[in-house]
């Protein structure tokens, strides 16, 4: 892998744009573990395949005010020293960024910027030999016994406006996993964010339909209710919230009702746990337990085979980009700076940790660390 100083300079030299560090941008802290945990954890990361089945591995501007100007670009920085550092096997890359060129509001984003990020991204990937495209389990695994870093393109948001065909485009790209609506109203149907939530629009129910033949997976994290239920009673495959956390522990927007996290379950989903900054917690100082909470609480509703990681950890300032591009300003919203312990896929490690923290076993770790997301997208994928 290149040096990440060398290509951080090079990127620095050419656009005249500080890019975040992707190691050790601010402290973040290890679960402290006894001597006994420290080698079991060893021991784990030597057999265990870890997947984050939703992840931001753009690296972000050092000045999140740069963000328009880098995104126009057309260049940007990826994450591979921060997802081999956190210990990652494979990471879904949740493209959408690009869309922020020609809207503030992803929920509109176009086909083409999105289309484009994830080009722009391949084509950076081509440029390494210890980075490689995956697109099912078994490559996965190939990438895992190669010692390779692996990127699952995914997407966000579904960017396809009324036109179905583009799905078997982001298909042709190599997109196995998208979400079909971010917060707002789109052509597919209601986001998490609208008034009157009247599910999934005809048009919709014919995008679930072409995303079970083509064989990709079908996230509802950011969907409303009623578009969550559509889609359960629609798609004849399990279906994923890849990146969500329970509201009985953090009633928000954000977060998913027991019935819905049940549902999904029930048909065969996946549940994938969020660790985003100020999402799971009000404390200035919010560390790796309000995530680690959220594991326990999952598990015990849904079971250990239904729960993933999904981090949604960038390289960068989380809370800066909420703030700037998101619009969230007030200080009760963003009362913490970072999450402690979790701040960017560099800290993947620290879930594992965490989880022998809490006592759960070398069986359910690896579950949970990887072993329920391969055996889901063998279920799902083509």
């Amino acid at each position: 892998m290149e040096s990440p100083v060398r290509v951080y300079m090079e990127f620095v030299e050419k656009h005249g744009i500080r890019l975040a560090r992707e190691l050790n941008r601010v402290f973040s802290k290890a679960v402290e573990l006894d001597e006994q945990q420290e080698l079991r954890f060893d021991r784990l990361m030597d057999d265990i395949v870890m997947v984050d089945i939703h992840q931001h591995p753009m690296i972000m501007p050092d000045d999140i005010s740069a963000l328009s100007s880098y995104l126009r670009n057309g260049e940007y920085g990826w994450c591979y020293e921060a997802v081999k550092h956190g210990g990652w096997t494979a990471v879904a890359t949740a493209n959408v960024f690009r869309g922020l060129i020609n809207t503030p509001e992803l929920s509109f984003a176009s086909y083409s910027d999105v289309s484009g990020e994830v080009s722009v991204m391949l084509t950076d990937m081509s440029r390494h030999t210890d980075v490689v495209n995956v697109s099912n389990s078994s490559q996965i695994l190939a990438a895992k016994q190669s010692g390779k870093v692996a990127f699952f393109p995914t997407l966000e948001h579904l960017a396809i406006g009324n036109r179905i065909e583009r799905i078997d485009s982001f298909y042709a790209l190599g997109v196995r996993l998208a979400g079909i609506t971010y917060t707002r109203k789109n052509f597919i149907g209601d986001g998490q964010n609208e008034r009157n939530d009247g599910g999934l629009s005809e048009f919709g129910i014919e995008v679930v339909r072409r995303m079970n033949d083509l064989g990709m997976i079908i996230d509802v994290s950011h969907a409303s209710p009623n578009t969550v239920q559509d889609v359960l009673a629609f798609s004849e495959v399990p279906v994923t919230f890849s990146h969500n956390a329970a509201y009985t522990l953090r009633p928000t927007a954000r977060t998913r009702q027991d019935h819905e996290l049940l549902a999904c379950t029930a048909k065969g989903g996946l549940i994938g746990i969020t660790a985003v900054p100020n999402s799971l917690s009000d404390d200035p100082n919010q560390d790796i337990s309000c995530v680690l909470d959220q594991y326990d609480y999952m598990i015990k509703l849904v079971g250990v085979d239904n729960v993933a990681i999904g981090t949604d950890t960038m390289a960068g300032d989380h809370v800066d980009f909420h703030r700037q591009v998101l619009g969230r300003n007030a200080p009760g919203q963003l009362p913490a700076a970072y999450l402690d312990g979790l701040e960017s896929p560099a800290d993947g490690k620290n879930i594992i940790r965490g989880l022998i923290k809490r006592g759960y076993s070398d069986g359910d770790i690896t579950k949970i660390a990887g072993g329920n997301a391969l055996r889901f997208f063998n279920r799902v994928l083509s």
